[in-house]
């Protein structure tokens, strides 16, 4: 159960990091999509009665964004959309319009501040700066008609009217509807002028970590046109708009500052042929690594076993053991005699630490022998190197706890030491 309860927690954190911002990552490649919606700014009255939606509209983009260590980013961006403006007011030439559908493709440089060096990496919220040169064509329309085909004129009381204002007393006249289908093409009667044009977007924006992938963006822009024809009248600066955008951006490749350069020093090519016991067996091969010197090894780097009896031949006091026997840890054959006599040794140890190190036993006198030891000034303080795993802590001394500890690891199986290694281990306890 508390096992399970482990893996319940592990599981949690697991899912709950899906939407963690990952620690020290960078975007490196990046895809987005979304919408500007754009006020224009040209030649037409921005004095009007037109309602302000009217002269709003949209440019949907798709980009593609490669980042550059931690702060600078070059970005490809295309959009396609319309810009629009409608004049409305009692002023009879003051009522023009256009509505022109565009193409724009072109680069931007990004700055980003998620740099570590003013916002963290891991910051859910992060500013940028963007700023790039665009291609763009365009090509305006108006509306001058109705659905009926007839001629909007405009009158200086708001209306707008099949016959001129100066021919209403000579006339009967309709008012009319705008259609808002703009179904004629602007021209200058003396400049037949370039339908294309290059634009210099400057953007600021907020882009927010939605989860290890995806990321919204939301920015202001403001676009200079190198023309001053997309109204059709050409009269002061060239043409700028205005616009509010958003999207969704999704990285298709990440990288994480810490382990960027993680591997830099480390020579695949030399560690691909490297065989660090040098027994003739690349280590990437090697079943037994740290082979002896000198030692004759097999094709997996092992060492050889003639007799198959699980003990190599530089190990094997017993070179041609029968196949099937059982043998100890020095390959030597188990008779029954001495399977019998290890039994009984076992037995006995079993017993010496029942009584003398279990639970159950008197510690106070064992911890008491060991304070004494400790306190004196001629223990030896040298443990034989095969008993040294039995000194847990490494202070040189092996207390009550830790040659109980040592038993406990032999019986689970997890010690080296066997049978006649642990005994000698209690009989050290007392020496040392």
């Amino acid at each position: 159960m508390k096992n399970f309860s482990y893996i319940l927690f592990f599981l949690s954190l697991n899912l709950s990091a899906q939407f963690l911002p990952e620690k020290g990552r960078v975007d490196v490649v990046t895809i987005g999509a979304g919408a500007n919606f754009t006020s224009f700014i040209g030649d037409l009255g921005s004095k009007t009665d037109a309602s302000p939606l009217a002269n709003v509209a949209p440019i949907y983009y798709v980009n593609l964004e490669r980042r550059f260590g931690n702060i600078l980013g070059v970005q490809l961006n295309g959009g396609l959309g319309t810009l629009a403006y409608n004049e409305r007011s009692s002023d009879i030439f003051k009522n023009r319009n256009f509505k022109s559908d565009i193409l724009q493709v072109g680069a931007n440089l990004v700055l980003h501040f998620d740099n570590d060096l003013i916002i963290k990496k891991e910051s859910p919220f992060a500013p940028f700066l963007s700023g790039g040169f665009h291609y763009l064509t365009f090509d305006s329309y108006t509306d001058l008609k109705d659905e009926n085909g007839l001629d909007y004129h405009y009158w200086s009381d708001g209306t707008i009217n099949d016959v001129p204002e100066t021919e209403k007393d000579e006339k009967e006249s309709t008012i009319l509807y705008r259609d808002y289908n703009f179904e004629t093409q602007l021209t200058d009667s003396t400049v037949n002028y370039e339908r294309n044009t290059f634009t210099i977007p400057i953007s600021v924006g907020l882009k927010w970590k939605l989860t290890n992938r995806f990321n919204g963006r939301i920015f202001g822009t403001y676009s200079l046109l190198l023309t001053d024809w997309i109204d059709n009248v050409k009269s002061g600066g060239n043409d700028k708009n205005l616009s509010i955008g958003f999207g969704l951006h999704y990285a298709l490749k990440v990288k994480d500052k810490e382990q960027r350069h993680l591997f830099d020093d480390v020579d695949f090519e030399e560690l691909a042929v490297s065989d660090s016991d040098m027994d003739g067996v690349q280590d990437q091969l090697d079943k037994c690594q740290n082979t002896p010197k000198e030692i004759k090894v097999n094709g997996f780097g092992c060492p050889i076993d003639s007799d198959k009896d699980g003990i190599p031949d530089y190990l094997d006091k017993e070179k041609n053991t029968k196949k099937g026997a059982i043998v100890d840890e020095n390959g030597v054959t188990l008779t029954a005699e001495l399977l019998a006599e290890r039994k009984e040794a076992k037995q006995q140890l079993i017993t010496q630490r029942n009584t003398t190190f279990s639970e159950d036993a008197s510690t106070a006198t064992l911890d008491k022998i060991f304070e004494e030891i400790r306190k004196s000034n001629n223990y030896n303080g040298k443990i034989p190197a095969h008993l040294k795993e039995a000194d847990i802590n490494g202070d040189g001394l092996i207390s009550p706890k830790e040659v109980s500890m040592t038993m406990d690891a032999f019986f689970d199986g997890m010690s080296t030491l066997s049978v006649a290694g642990l005994h000698e281990l209690i009989d050290y306890f007392f020496e040392q």
